[in-house]
């Protein structure tokens, strides 16, 4: 079929058609013989569904997302219509108060009459890209703590950019006290010390993920003597011990048993090989401390007491305090 007749049966304009193709939400087979599209029924279902989505206002983009991967539909339709909804919302306030502008305006109007007026009104300052789609300000924290590190620079394909706005509505929505309370704790913090958290994450993602077996072993012999040296340190032991249920531990829960990790590892190539490696690190740590260094366990239970819990997120406390030194 060429696409005059396309043309003709779809009601749309051949350059609408050839703009499809461009940005890859169309893909018709070529006639060898001739170099022209060879346009097929299931090519107008495709235009038709397209428009259906261009009515509804989608854009460009995450119309491909849904053509290259169907089974995300449920979700870009949730999370469109929840974006129209705080259009709607933010709209209506907005229509308000030029409403109160509108009103309150005096006869003869100045430019200092026209501000004074404006800032009573108290008009809201528009919704960002980020906060339309992804979710509010604490979960976009959240989520660039959490899970940032582990995403290279560019998210390069849609797929991918659809799982990352997806742990962004997933943290947003959730209802996990681990996510409150690390939230809690992040919002406490002043920007540049979230800043300085965050780099300090990518660095030690890094370094886990760059050792090999020995490594991880020559790691394991390097922790002990952290851990040895940070349970002497006064003030290393009150920082834990200030910060261990409002941020080590729902951290290390998070990172060991929330969905979302499931969903990065299909992001990033990094993060499979930084789970594998962090457990093995605690388990040679956990079983080198039972068979050789049980004194120095002794001391940790101890000093630590009930801000030390070695039966959840596979021992992680251990590589965890260990780390504090690193953090220095």
């Amino acid at each position: 079929m060429k696409i005059h007749e396309v043309s003709k049966r779809t009601g749309m304009k051949k350059r609408t058609i050839y703009f499809y193709i461009k940005e890859e939400l169309l893909a018709p087979p070529v006639n060898e013989e001739n170099g022209y599209y060879d346009f097929q029924e299931e090519d107008i279902r495709r235009i038709m569904l397209i428009s259906e989505f261009r009515n509804a206002g989608f854009p460009i983009s995450m119309i491909r997302s849904i053509i290259k991967e169907p089974a995300t539909a449920s979700y870009y339709l949730s999370s469109y219509v929840s974006a129209m909804k705080k259009q709607k919302a933010h709209l209506e306030k907005t229509i308000e108060s030029i409403g109160y502008v509108i009103e309150k305006l005096p006869l003869h109007i100045s430019l200092d009459s026209l501000y004074a007026t404006m800032l009573n009104a108290r008009i809201p300052a528009a919704i960002n890209k980020e906060e339309l789609h992804g979710g509010d300000k604490d979960s976009m924290v959240l989520n660039r703590y959490l899970w940032r590190p582990f995403i290279p620079n560019e998210i390069k394909s849609d797929y991918q950019e659809f799982l990352w706005s997806k742990i962004n509505r997933l943290v947003a929505e959730s209802n996990n006290e681990d996510y409150e309370t690390l939230s809690r704790y992040l919002n406490s913090l002043c920007p540049q010390k979230i800043e300085e958290l965050y780099k300090r994450s990518g660095i030690h993602l890094a370094f886990v993920v760059s050792l090999d077996e020995k490594g991880c072993r020559d790691y394991v012999d390097t922790l002990k003597k952290y851990i040895d040296e940070n349970l002497k340190n006064e003030r290393l032991v009150r920082q834990w011990k200030q910060n261990y249920k409002s941020f080590y531990l729902p951290s290390m829960r998070i990172y060991d048993s929330s969905m979302e990790q499931d969903i990065i590892a299909q992001i990033s190539p990094f993060f499979a090989k930084y789970r594998e490696n962090i457990h093995k690190i605690c388990r040679y740590l956990y079983a080198d401390l039972l068979g050789k260094n049980e004194e120095l366990l002794e001391r940790m239970n101890r000093i630590l007491g009930d801000c030390m819990d070695l039966t959840c997120c596979h021992h992680a406390v251990l590589e965890a305090f260990g780390g504090l030194l690193l953090e220095m």
